[in-house]
């Protein structure tokens, strides 16, 4: 037996009467690696924010290097040697990164020496090759850079020894994934303990020592790589079902059977489109885009090829620099928000706790936004009759959505995305763009997200669907188009094409 570092002993959270966490024992030693895995809700994020002190322990005993932790807070935590790189990032986005660092380095009291910390940033940066630069400015950095720099905060703190990552490659393109995986076990030979929260049950496999299997805030079995580590196993464990059941699960990845469709017109026309990123550098030039009703529409693309600004160019955010866009014969090229939700426009962004979240409102609250159509009440919303619609609908019982009284702050990172999806669909969509749909989500949860866009686009929906996966693009794709060289390249038929054939584009650009 390795070091122990922490000790769990009967954790238990509540929030009112909802019991999140319930006995949980666990033990963490140095130099391996431990997953977390479980559906959403299953009380994951919860028992690593106890962990963190984050959250006040309701029960049981914690204790650090044998010692039980009576009083316990993140700063504690961190004296202790415990980081925690969250899923929604903790960063000011209007500081640079080395201004972010700044404010989680403790031991530099309020004397600001910029030479000194960045020195060590790039030292970090480049021992674990995170790419920071310390003087860019948060705001312009896609989801992936923005993750570096958290893991390079908690790296600042030399006390550290226990690293907890949440959700980690959720945020990360395909290319990067198995660079980040390194990274964790070079962390394991180092010393390091790393905790990890992911659904992506291949990466559990690839560089977990212990996999810990969480379902409705109980810890319900333990996997050891010594007596073997199994996709299947694990997921059966997760979702609790019987072999069969899951053997369904699993098919909706296949894609079997899938029927080639054929479009005679197209809701969504996009000519000669450019748009720029936040620098005013161009990110897409001289660009169509054709979707039909009844089409899904994939984009792959390494992250930061113009995903985040094609969403919003689309949706009515962002200017277009040149070109046209129409919808249903119509010119929208210059219609704002309101415009095109009137005509059907629904959005999913690829960081709904960013755009798509009013922390201390309600689920509720949430689906009064662009969501039901509500009806007013002497001066203010009929809440009951939005209840009714809620309890009604079979979209937000599918995707499991949260209790409508739960508050938004108070939702893990899936939940979250459960409520957006589902807010997002429910309000009769003409134009769904949904970017990663299925990050953070349990399997389960995928499954039922995967059949809500086919259902929707068999409804006639058009369809803009972009996600880190190729698996699932050539999965739900009607066509693919790929972000790469500054272009829209395609649409291309999945059926005449591979992941390789695709992965080049997205590396290379049409023209190799």
């Amino acid at each position: 037996m390795g070091e122990v570092l922490m000790r769990a002993e009967g954790l238990k959270k509540v929030f009112g009467d909802f019991v999140a966490n319930d006995g949980i024992n666990l033990e963490i030693e140095k130099g391996k690696i431990y997953a977390l895995a479980g559906e959403n809700g299953a009380g994951k994020s919860t028992l690593m924010k106890m962990l963190y002190g984050v959250y006040k322990i309701d029960g049981g005993k914690l204790f650090i290097d044998g010692q039980e932790m009576e009083k316990y807070n993140p700063s504690i935590a961190r004296e202790k040697g415990i980081g925690m790189v969250f899923q929604d990032f903790r960063l000011v986005p209007a500081f640079t990164a080395l201004e972010n660092a700044f404010l989680s380095v403790e031991d530099m009291g309020n004397y600001f020496d910029k030479k000194a910390l960045r020195k060590k940033m790039n030292e970090i940066s480049a021992k674990y090759n995170l790419g920071v630069n310390p003087d860019e400015y948060v705001w312009r950095l896609d989801l992936g850079q923005r993750q570096h720099i958290e893991i390079l905060k908690v790296l600042l703190n030399n006390e550290t020894r226990i690293l907890i990552f949440d959700e980690p490659t959720s945020v990360l393109a395909p290319n990067e994934i198995e660079s980040f995986l390194e990274l964790l076990t070079t962390f394991r030979d180092a010393g390091f303990a790393v905790i990890l929260i992911t659904h992506k049950i291949h990466e559990i496999v690839q560089v977990a020592d212990v996999v810990h299997i969480l379902r409705k805030g109980k810890m319900v079995h333990t996997f050891y790589r010594e007596d073997g580590l199994h996709e299947k196993d694990i997921v059966a464990k997760m979702v609790g079902t019987e072999d069969e059941k899951l053997a369904n699960v699993q098919a909706t990845y296949t894609g079997e059977g899938k029927v080639v469709r054929e479009y005679k017109d197209f809701a969504l026309k996009c000519s000669h489109m450019t748009i720029r990123d936040d620098y005013g550098r161009i990110i897409i030039n001289n660009s169509d885009l054709q979707i039909a009703p009844g089409m899904i529409m994939g984009v792959a693309g390494i992250s930061g090829n113009g995903q985040r600004e094609l969403t919003e160019a689309l949706y009515g955010i962002r200017k277009i620099d040149a070109g046209k866009i129409s919808f249903a014969g119509e010119d929208v090229t210059t219609a704002n928000i309101e415009t095109r939700l009137e005509k059907g426009f629904r959005i999913l962004s690829e960081d709904p706790i960013r755009d798509n979240l009013v922390p201390d409102y309600s689920v509720l609250k949430h689906m009064a936004i662009s969501g039901f159509d509500y009806k007013k009440k002497l001066l203010d919303i009929d809440w009951e009759d939005l209840q009714r619609q809620m309890d009604a609908c079979e979209e937000i019982k599918d995707l499991n959505v949260p209790p409508s009284d739960r508050r938004a702050e108070k939702l893990s990172g899936g939940n979250i995305q459960r409520m957006v999806f589902a807010r997002a669909i429910i309000g009769n969509p003409k134009f769904l763009i949904v970017s990663y749909p299925s990050r953070g989500l349990d399997i389960a949860t995928v499954n039922a997200v995967h059949e809500t866009l086919e259902r929707l686009r068999d409804a006639g929906v058009a369809i803009l669907f972009i996600s880190e996966d190729l698996n699932e693009l050539f999965t739900l794709s009607d066509r693919l188009c790929v972000l790469s060289e500054n272009m829209i390249h395609g649409p291309y038929l999945p059926e005449d094409f591979d992941a390789e054939k695709i992965g080049t584009i997205m590396l290379k650009g049409a023209g190799e």
